[in-house]
Formats: structure tokens, sequence, C-alpha cells
């Protein structure tokens, strides 16, 4: 048996245990600067995950979506995809109101921990919306304009 091996059971650990433990530690480590864990981060430490510390994918993932739970981590592509469901609600017709906008982003930045500036946010939902194939609403019935949704 290897010491470290001998290490582990003594310990009344697994290996894969431990390395669970050690992932675990990795996500908060990642997350320390601030409570938000962004695409391109989650990408890397699912990466890290998978290579370093051994596990499959799924492993990896439920490992970081429970760390992110226990320690309060915000992860942008869990909050992107409650706001995709929430403007399939909102769009009617491929266009979103001003109002409708706004709180998409209040929510965002509520599921983001407060986190991200507001210019950003703003900017990001826009891309959600024009993603979808969708524009801004005028802000009134006969005269109004989307002067609103270009200035994002």
């Amino acid at each position: 048996m290897a010491v470290a091996e001998h290490r582990h059971t003594e310990r009344g650990m697994s290996a894969g245990e431990h390395d669970k433990k050690q992932f675990v530690d990795f996500v908060r480590i990642h997350a320390i600067s601030g409570k938000l864990i962004t695409r391109d981060d989650e990408m890397k430490v699912l990466k890290e995950g998978i290579t370093r510390f051994g596990m499959n994918l799924d492993e990896a993932t439920g490992v970081l979506l429970s760390a992110a739970a226990d320690r309060r981590i915000a992860l942008v592509s869990q909050a992107e995809e409650h706001l995709a469901t929430m403007l399939e609600q909102l769009v009617k017709r491929s266009k979103i109101g001003q109002k409708e906008f706004d709180d998409v982003c209040a929510v965002y930045a509520k599921l983001t921990n407060g986190i991200l500036p507001t210019p950003e946010i703003r900017k990001r939902v826009k891309q959600m919306v024009q993603e979808r194939g969708c524009n801004g609403r005028r802000t009134h019935w006969l005269f109004g304009s989307r002067k609103w949704f270009k200035r994002i």
C-alpha cells in the first residue's frame, strides 16, 4: 500500500472523497475575489476537476453546483438559464418593453449577488434578447422610439 493511500484510509476518507474535498476547496479559491463564477471560470474549474482531480464531467459539475450552493457563490450560467425562462414569458411578438427589460436586469443583478456593474448587466441582457431574435418595444404606442434599447 502506498504512503498516500495509507494516509487516506487512516483518516477514514477514500481517495475519491479526498479529491472531491480538494475540488470543493479549489472552487472556493476560484471565487475568493468575489461571490461570482463566470462562464469562462466555470469551464476552467470543470476542466481542472476532470484533469487534476480525476472526476468525470457529471461528478465535477455536481461538486461545483453543490459547493456554489453551500457557499452562496453565484454562477453566471445558472443566472442566465433563469433569465432565459423569464425572457420567454416577458417577450411578446418578438419585442420587450423597457419596464420588463429593467425587471430582467434587476433579477440578473440579484442572481449574481450584485457583483456585476449595471452597464455590463444591461449589455448581457440585451445580448440575450437579441440572440432570441427580439428587439426593444417602442416607449409609446404611436410615436414612441426604441432609443432606450439602442443606447444600451
